[in-house]
């Protein structure tokens, strides 16, 4: 069904204007011509804590790998506040595990009982021989020691709730200073920086732009009458990709994004590849933005998205 549909498609596609007629070749993969090549990754670092950058060890053009240190905004401040914040903590979870005044009232309890019960037990062999008045006394005294033990133990408990909120506050201080260290959130290379060392930023302010390029999206629109999504899902693709002086780049790659919705026409779908670039005297190869030719193989099984490629130069 597949092969009769793609054998009636440049009849289909004839009538659609604008549509290259080697968009489906004789062997029935599809080519689309002018496709866009773009970065995956592209953001705007901004600053998330107010003050002056400390420390900007990067420029344009510098490459970075994930977690790399790309600026640190003045952290003294923070640093103390997460001192204090520790040994707060720390106190607290002292205070929640100290039993000494539990033991104590425990011990003074033991005691207090032991002398009314000797009262008791002293009236009961010979009545009168200690006053009413004592004996009730000294079970006052040993009440009092019982609820000293209650007393020490919700004590305890309450430090135990102190203690998570120093450590509540303890992990509030620790994210307000790794706000202020700004660490690359992916690979990439600084294409623009906004602000120099010792200039003052707010929360919010960009500092620079990462771009990813080790790999990239290829994108292009294809006919909902020609296609289905689980034609093209997976399938791996060939990219001819140009460059100055007539050369050409051949790279594969996969279909790893087919759209589920139509455009507003009604008439086609996005379709995404991912391919790998690499870098050649310091330079990558591939430079987003630049019109390519993508075939898609629908004779192939799907492949992985990692499977994607350079497979050489060429000159037209």
């Amino acid at each position: 069904m597949l092969i009769f549909r793609l054998a009636i498609a440049a009849a289909l596609l004839s009538q659609l204007g604008g549509v290259d007629s080697r968009y489906v070749q004789s062997d029935s993969n599809p080519v689309l011509d002018a496709c866009l090549v773009k970065v995956q990754d592209e953001v705007r670092i901004p600053a998330q804590e107010p003050g002056l950058l400390i420390e900007f060890p990067v420029k344009e053009g510098s490459r970075v790998a994930e977690g790399d240190l790309l600026a640190v905004i003045d952290d003294r401040e923070a640093t103390a506040m997460l001192r204090i914040a520790e040994l707060a903590l720390k106190a607290a979870l002292q205070r929640a595990q100290d039993k000494i005044e539990e033991r104590y009232a425990t011990k003074a309890a033991e005691v207090a009982y032991a002398d009314w019960q000797g009262d008791l037990k002293a009236n009961l062999d010979n009545p009168q021989t200690v006053a009413e008045s004592d004996i009730r006394q000294k079970k006052l005294i040993y009440e009092k020691s019982m609820l000293q033990i209650e007393k020490s133990q919700k004590g305890r408990e309450l430090a135990k709730l102190d203690a998570r909120t120093k450590e509540a506050e303890r992990d509030a201080a620790k994210m307000a200073l790794e706000w202020r260290t700004i660490t690359a959130p992916f690979d990439g290379e600084v294409v623009s920086t906004y602000r120099k060392e010792s200039e003052w930023v707010s929360p919010g302010d960009p500092i620079l732009k990462l771009v990813r390029f080790d790999k990239l999206y290829v994108e292009n629109f294809v006919d909902a009458q020609v296609f289905n999504r689980s034609d093209l899902q997976g399938k791996p693709v060939t990219v001819e990709i140009p460059r100055a002086r007539g050369e050409e780049i051949l790279v594969t790659g996969t279909l790893v994004y087919v759209s589920q919705e139509l455009t507003t026409d009604g008439k086609s779908f996005r379709v995404r590849a991912e391919v790998q670039n690499r870098l050649k005297n310091n330079s990558w190869l591939i430079q987003p933005g630049v019109k390519a030719r993508m075939t898609v193989h629908l004779d192939r099984p799907a492949a992985s998205a990692s499977s994607g490629k350079i497979l050489g130069r060429s000159t037209r």
